[in-house]
């Protein structure tokens, strides 16, 4: 699966990832699991080999910071519930 992503999605996907490295190795595993229970179903359906979450450790961790993760709780925080 190809995507192309702006700006915006990219800091949103980093300071989530970033934000999963924070949780603790339980809370980071089931999350996998869920994950991979989700995507796994629909990647029997496609002809490509795609590597499971598990397997993505690492691959998606961005070099975000404590600053913008933040700014961007902060501005989800404002435009979802108006704090």
């Amino acid at each position: 699966m190809s995507a192309t992503l702006r700006p915006s999605q990219i800091v949103q996907l980093q300071s989530f990832w970033n934000l999963l490295q924070t949780t603790d190795e339980g809370v980071q595993r089931e999350l996998y699991v869920l994950l991979q229970h989700k995507y796994s179903e629909s990647s029997h359906n496609s002809r490509l080999e795609t590597p499971s979450f598990l397997q993505m450790e690492g691959i998606l961790k961005g070099n975000g910071n404590q600053e913008t993760d933040s700014q961007m709780l902060d501005e989800y925080l404002q435009e979802k519930y108006g704090v």
